[in-house]
């Protein structure tokens, strides 16, 4: 089975589970489709996969935003900073990963490798 193939099989099982385009089609998911790379739909990831995944992307998109927005202005510490920047991005990385293998189970979703036999 293709890995276009694949995806088909897994939109149509997260289509009938009732779960949102936007949460099984993240902008994150999107861009690396779009630059060629086939990645699985983060329900079908792995947990620590998923967890660094969302973790680095929203830890350094929230750093810098706090950054430009707040830090500078508070002169504050870099190591304070990054410290902050890496537990925000810890917890939502931690979160979004245990949401996601939630959501798996939750709606008995065909396992990624599993997919060629389903």
């Amino acid at each position: 089975m293709t890995y276009e193939e694949k995806c088909e099989f897994a939109i149509q099982e997260l289509e009938a589970a009732k779960i949102w385009k936007s949460n099984y089609n993240p902008p994150i998911v999107k861009l690396a489709r779009k630059l060629g790379f086939k990645v699985p739909f983060p329900h079908y990831n792995s947990f620590l996969s998923n967890a660094l995944s969302t973790g680095i992307y929203f830890g350094l998109a929230w750093g810098l935003f706090m950054y430009f927005f707040a830090w500078n202005k508070q002169n504050m510490s870099p190591s304070v900073m990054l410290a902050t920047a890496l537990f925000a991005g810890a917890f939502f990385g931690l979160s979004m990963a245990c949401y996601y293998r939630y959501s798996f189970k939750k709606h008995k979703l065909t396992p990624w490798h599993e997919i060629e036999n389903a």
